[in-house]
C-alpha cells in the first residue's frame, strides 16, 4: 500500500478535535506521526499516511473540508 507524507496545519477551533484518529478510522488509513507541534492557538503535524490510494484521497479531502490545510510532501521514505 502506498504511503504519503503530509503536513497538516490546523486552526484553533480544531486543536482539540481528534481529527487524525477520525480520518484514520473512517478511511482505513494507518497514521505515523513523524513530528507535531500543537498549542492552544494552532497546530502542525507531519504524518505518514498509509492506505489504498482511493482512501488516501478521500481522507485528505475530508481533512480539507474540516478546515485543515493539507500540504502533500510526496511519497514517504518510511522504513526507518
Amino acid at each position: 500500500m502506498p504511503t504519503l507524507r503530509v503536513l497538516l496545519m490546523f486552526p484553533p477551533d480544531l486543536v482539540r478535535e481528534p481529527m487524525i484518529y477520525t480520518v484514520a478510522k473512517t478511511y482505513r488509513l494507518v497514521p505515523n506521526i513523524r513530528k507535531a507541534r500543537v498549542t492552544e492557538s494552532s497546530g502542525e503535524a507531519t504524518l505518514d499516511l498509509t492506505g489504498a490510494e482511493d482512501d488516501l484521497k478521500l481522507g485528505i479531502e475530508y481533512l480539507t473540508r474540516l478546515g485543515v490545510k493539507v500540504k502533500p510532501m510526496g511519497p514517504s521514505q518510511a522504513s526507518g
